[in-house]
């Protein structure tokens, strides 16, 4: 009979240990499975990452390589901005430092944006030429960058506020049909500046016919077509 208690109570000690035993390996798994699907999800967030990142990067070479020499070493000086390498302070856009894709993201494109074409010209003959970049993204935008002091400076604009870019720099915005603004750009380390050298309107005359009105310098004619025509006939080429 001692014995048997014996055995009962020796039972009774090892069932318990086994018990506890059982319970940490079922906390054990617990835990390996929570770390586990942590890194999952660390992989999955990664893999996310990697995408957007991918999703913004533009085959810039495409542009280069149909540029001249003198084309080519401008372009190289924004390269470290265009591939997110280096900031760029976006005057009257964002009003701050930002990223390329940044910018990107703040005229919505959220995939691969889409690029009219790519331009050099130097708009204000100051700080060599201007790189500007038409998007079809957000209804149409340009960017315009420049460089000034070792730093990078930019400004958008909207697709009827920058139209007709000319190799000196002019361009026009269209406030709707028959009226046209004739502008050009300052651009620095300062802000931008628009200098409006001009504008037209169709005005409808009595007999239903249209006459344009041309005001330069305060300055009003009637041969608005013949001035444009002699003041935007040099466009810039761009690169698609």
């Amino acid at each position: 009979m001692k014995s048997f208690k014996c055995g009962i109570v020796l039972i009774s000690c090892i069932v318990p240990t086994m018990l506890f035993s059982c319970g940490k390996n079922e906390k054990s798994i617990e835990e390996n499975n929570l770390a586990e699907q942590e890194i999952l999800e660390n992989l999955d967030n990664s893999s996310t990452v990697s995408n957007e990142e991918e999703s913004f990067k533009i085959d810039w070479q495409k542009y280069e390589k149909q540029m001249d020499e003198e084309e080519k070493e401008d372009f190289q000086e924004y390269i470290a901005v265009l591939n997110d390498e280096n900031t760029f302070y976006c005057f009257n856009w964002l009003d701050k430092d930002i990223c390329f894709s940044e910018y990107l993201e703040s005229i919505e494109s959220e995939e691969q944006p889409e690029i009219a074409g790519v331009a050099l010209v130097d708009l204000d003959n100051q700080n060599g030429k201007e790189l500007v970049i038409h998007y079809f993204e957000g209804g149409g935008n340009y960017l315009i960058l420049t460089r000034d002091d070792g730093k990078f400076y930019g400004t958008n604009m909207g697709e009827r506020l920058f139209e007709e870019l000319q190799n000196d720099g002019k361009y026009l915005g269209s406030g709707g049909a028959g009226d046209l603004y004739f502008y050009s750009m300052s651009i620095d380390s300062d802000g931008v500046i628009e200098n409006k050298i001009g504008e037209l309107h169709w005005i409808e005359n009595e007999d239903g016919s249209v006459t344009d009105e041309l005001e330069i310098d305060g300055k009003v004619t009637h041969n608005g077509q013949e001035w444009v025509d002699e003041n935007y006939s040099d466009p810039v080429s761009w690169i698609e």
